[in-house]
């Protein structure tokens, strides 16, 4: 643990390497541990590794996002929605970003902070049916699957959003959005 934590004070790369290490072995209480030493250096970590061109890299940023930021007392209600606000932005045109795993990174916070979902839920759901915050191809799936991930509160919030899956499920032209679009929505119906 003291190595850990002498990597993450220390001057150059090395607590990224060390953080790099704890991401590939997903050990959430070693993330927690670095975390508490260093909360915003880790989150714009994480944050940069959701555009990796490397899915395994990605995915385990997007589940790294939802151990720190579930962390009420690591990443505060404030902090959390500030950071969904940018994910958001990112997802606007007008950004000019390229947002490779946001929804999915919006998607795993909203399904560990559920006090968020009030204020950010509706508009994830807009990406599926509103024209102009419709989102294609890899990204239109990270939202579908962002929403599977949040579960029933997305029908509470949303039923065009769920009709919409349910069309995704059987008539999308593309065989991995329908299949991505059917696991969501059996997540979202699923009764408890």
């Amino acid at each position: 643990m003291t190595q850990v934590y002498g990597a993450l004070t220390g001057m150059g790369d090395a607590w990224r390497d060390e953080l790099k290490a704890i991401l590939e072995r997903e050990d959430p209480e070693a993330l927690i541990r670095v975390t508490r030493k260093q909360t915003a250096k880790v989150v714009r970590y994480l944050n940069g590794r959701l555009c990796s061109a490397d899915d395994k890299e990605r995915w385990r940023a997007v589940r790294a996002l939802g151990v720190v930021v579930g962390e009420a007392q690591l990443v505060s209600r404030q902090k959390a929605a500030d950071l969904l606000r940018r994910f958001h932005w990112a997802l606007n045109d007008e950004s000019g970003a390229v947002p490779y795993g946001v929804p999915e990174a919006i998607g795993e916070i909203l399904g560990v902070r559920s006090e968020l979902q009030g204020d950010f839920l509706p508009i994830l759901c807009a990406m599926l049916t509103d024209e102009d915050m419709k989102q294609t191809g890899s990204i239109e799936r990270g939202v579908m699957w962002a929403l599977g991930r949040i579960g029933p509160p997305v029908a509470r919030c949303s039923p065009a959003a769920v009709e919409a899956l349910r069309w995704a499920a059987k008539r999308h032209t593309d065989p991995e959005t329908r299949g991505v679009a059917a696991r969501s929505l059996a997540l979202i119906l699923a009764t408890k």
